[in-house]
């Protein structure tokens, strides 16, 4: 439903399934116009021939990080399918990597979240606000027999977080929605919507009837207004962590949302060695932000205050080379082309293809780029 949604708000299908092909998975996405309670929406649907295949958390993070994605769409989905496994350890009881992922393990769980975060990188989104997910209840069945709904992963996932309780009889989150969702906004859920200016509206429908609500998800896509887009610094001061814990966090905070992220090194009292964590924020989800940086870090508190950017316009384009297409991100102002930056993950898999250096990839598709201009 959320990768319906971002087709039907704009993002095209077609390119978003290109782009999952990288994945080296078998599927094919089928999209249909169907009408909820007198809405048009779209209902996608991933087709494909894999059955039973059980992957592990590790299994799908190779899968994702082998793809030639867009660098934000990568970190957003592996950041949910951490997230989803860090429930489902808690659950069952075992490690992160030795996690098996059954129902979200298949070929339509993994295009589902994945085609996700590349439809919200075509859309251009920096950030993503969510009200607090809907509760159902009853039983569904599942690979390790009959639970109860909300399933253990999805409350595991949402501890800390508003939730809604409905009387809908049926799972209206699932844990792989929930992990999306969380791990995009950081967990913080809000009846109050951002003060935005509404650019494209999508819905994307499910199957089930619900008996109190439309069966709907609505996407709205669009700038947020006056302070709301404001941006805020977020640090924090940790001597009590080791680096893959902070590296850790900081891959959480760019890929829930934070504009940028980074680690400084510090001197604190007694001249201990420690690190200031750091990320730049829009104001709205400065807090979300703030509570997920104390949890993957465990500090006690977060700084913040309000800073002042001057930011360029900013475009993605495409080029061809002898040896395969590379993404290229341009930087103008006042119409002015000044910089052309080719995307480090297009560049870095050319290179392994082709067995050139990675500066030689560089070098060729900024040519390429100017040759077009």
């Amino acid at each position: 439903m959320t990768l319906a949604a971002l087709a039907a708000a704009g993002a095209p299908l077609e390119e978003v399934s290109r782009q999952l092909k990288a994945l080296d998975v078998s599927f094919v996405l089928r999209a249909e116009d169907v009408e909820v309670s007198g809405v048009r929406a779209l209902r996608v649907t991933v087709e494909h021939p894999e059955q039973h295949v059980h992957r592990t958390f590790a299994d799908v993070r190779r899968l994702v990080e082998s793809a030639s994605l867009p660098e934000r769409a990568m970190r957003r989905a592996i950041a949910a399918f951490q997230l989803l496994a860090e429930a489902e350890g808690a659950v069952h009881g075992h490690p992160l990597e030795e996690v098996t992922f059954h129902e979200v393990g298949a070929v339509d769980s993994i295009v589902d979240v994945v085609g996700s975060c590349v439809a919200l990188e075509l859309l251009g989104v920096e950030t993503v606000s969510c009200g607090p997910l809907p509760m159902g209840s009853g039983v569904v069945a599942s690979a390790h027999g009959p639970l109860p709904v909300p399933g253990p992963a999805t409350l595991e996932i949402l501890k800390g977080s508003r939730l809604r309780w409905t009387e809908e009889s049926i799972e209206t989150t699932t844990p792989t929605g929930a992990a999306l969702m969380a791990s995009l906004t950081g967990g913080e859920f809000t009846e109050a919507a951002p003060p935005m200016t509404p650019r494209a509206i999508g819905y994307g429908a499910g199957r089930a009837t619900l008996r109190r609500a439309p069966n709907l998800l609505r996407a709205v896509v669009g700038e947020l207004d006056g302070k709301s887009g404001d941006v805020e610094l977020l640090e924090a001061n940790v001597d009590d962590a080791p680096g893959e814990i902070l590296g850790a966090a900081v891959e959480k905070l760019l890929s829930s949302g934070a504009l940028d992220a980074w680690l400084e090194p510090i001197v604190m009292k007694k001249g201990r060695g420690a690190y200031k964590v750091c990320a730049l924020v829009k104001s709205t989800h400065r807090e979300g932000l703030a509570h997920l940086l104390m949890r993957e870090t465990g500090t006690l508190g977060v700084r913040h205050h309000r800073v002042g950017r001057t930011v360029a316009e900013r475009r993605i384009v495409e080029v061809k080379l002898p040896y395969g297409s590379c993404r290229v991100k341009i930087g103008s102002l006042n119409g002015e082309d000044f910089v052309a930056a080719p995307e480090y993950a297009d560049a870095a898999r050319l290179a392994g293809e082709a067995g050139f250096s990675l500066p030689r990839v560089y070098s060729d598709a900024r040519a390429a780029f100017r040759s077009i201009q």
